[in-house]
């Protein structure tokens, strides 16, 4: 059965590259009392950039460079609050509000399922199946709620508290605030066989927990090495060929200069599909959405293709779009899940690639 996964974050190349410091300022205050709140979680999503507000509410956050990603505002008694295109305002107050739990009557249908079996299935398409993916341990199962759907066939879930999870392949703490997950069968079933589509959507941070560990290092890059971010990183800079990666158009060989344009706006890299130049426009896996250009990747022998929802994509200098929705990854990169992923401001350090060039 053919799947389409949307994975939807609220959830870089070489260390000789040098990116300019960026800083984000603000005080966090509660949107009632307006009282100054003392630590607040402050993080750039699916970034290792993390801090927290200090006993006035303030907070000052480092970014080596602009990401783009959205800066994100938690605490356990109040409500999270994602800003958007934090780098241009750089001094801000934030106000949170505060969490109400309402209690209604509630009508609760059983299903059919036992608990166990919905968060297997809740590891395995959120999580991954992949050794990293199976090395994720999640520290507060028992906030994540889990449903099925008899009349849709699909198994829902969210998270009452932001999760934990150790990823004790790549010595990550990941603290994701899940906001939506939702698996769809074509019939009424837990068979991953007959998944339909797979849908995650959430913000995360992630705490490095070995960062000098050279066995670690080297399964991150591995995984790096496969990875859209490095595609798109080597793509911008017009460095794919050095960085063993090829694109294609259908099955033919392309130059990406002959069908994209890559130009500098905003201080981050454009790519836009060049008009008239024949991109494949149809994905069988994407049948009833617009698309504008298809292309085929192989990154290191492993194939991928993704599907262009638009025609111009913002980068930022590591190789992360300025919207995740625009694009849909088929193939290796779209294998990945949570457990495969490297922060967005992962860097591939000049160490890493000696030892991998021995």
């Amino acid at each position: 059965m053919k799947r389409l996964v949307i994975i939807s974050l609220i959830f870089s190349c070489f260390s000789s590259i040098s990116f300019g410091q960026e800083t984000i300022k603000g005080t966090i205050y509660d949107a009632k009392t307006k009282e100054t709140i003392v630590g607040a979680a402050v993080y750039l999503d699916g970034t290792s950039i993390i801090t927290t507000s200090d006993t006035d509410g303030n907070f000052q956050l480092v970014a080596p460079g602009k990401i783009n990603a959205n800066l994100v505002l938690s605490h356990l008694s109040y409500e999270p609050l994602v800003v958007e295109k934090p780098f241009e305002h750089r001094e801000n107050k934030f106000y949170l509000a505060e969490k109400v739990n309402i209690l209604t009557d509630v009508t609760v249908v059983a299903d059919r399922y036992w608990r166990a079996a919905k968060i297997a299935v809740f590891k395995d398409e959120c999580l991954g199946k992949s050794d990293a993916g199976k090395s994720c341990v999640i520290a507060n199962e028992d906030d994540i709620v889990l449903n099925y759907n008899n009349e849709t066939n699909t198994l829902i879930g969210y998270a009452s508290n932001p999760i934990v999870i150790e990823n004790r392949f790549l010595a990550y703490k990941i603290v994701c605030d899940l906001q939506h997950f939702s698996v769809q069968y074509s019939e009424n079933t837990l068979m991953p066989d007959k998944i339909v589509q797979v849908s995650f959507k959430g913000t995360f941070s992630f705490i490095d927990q070995s960062p000098f560990n050279i066995m670690y290092a080297k399964r991150r890059e591995r995984l790096y090495l496969h990875s859209s971010s490095y595609f798109w990183k080597n793509f911008i800079s017009h460095t794919l060929e050095s960085a063993k990666c090829r694109v294609y158009n259908r099955y033919l060989r392309i130059d990406p200069k002959q069908y994209f344009l890559v130009s500098e706006i905003l201080n981050q890299k454009a790519v836009q599909i060049l008009p008239n130049t024949k991109l494949q426009l149809k994905h069988p896996r994407v049948p009833d959405v617009p698309v504008f250009g298809v292309m085929g990747i192989t990154c290191n022998g492993e194939r991928s293709d993704v599907v262009f929802l638009t025609d111009q994509i913002l980068f930022d200098d590591f190789g992360n779009p300025d919207s995740v929705d625009s694009l849909i990854y088929f193939g290796e990169m779209g294998k990945q899940r949570l457990g495969d992923m490297l922060p967005r401001d992962f860097v591939y350090t000049a160490t890493q690639q000696g030892q991998r060039s021995r």
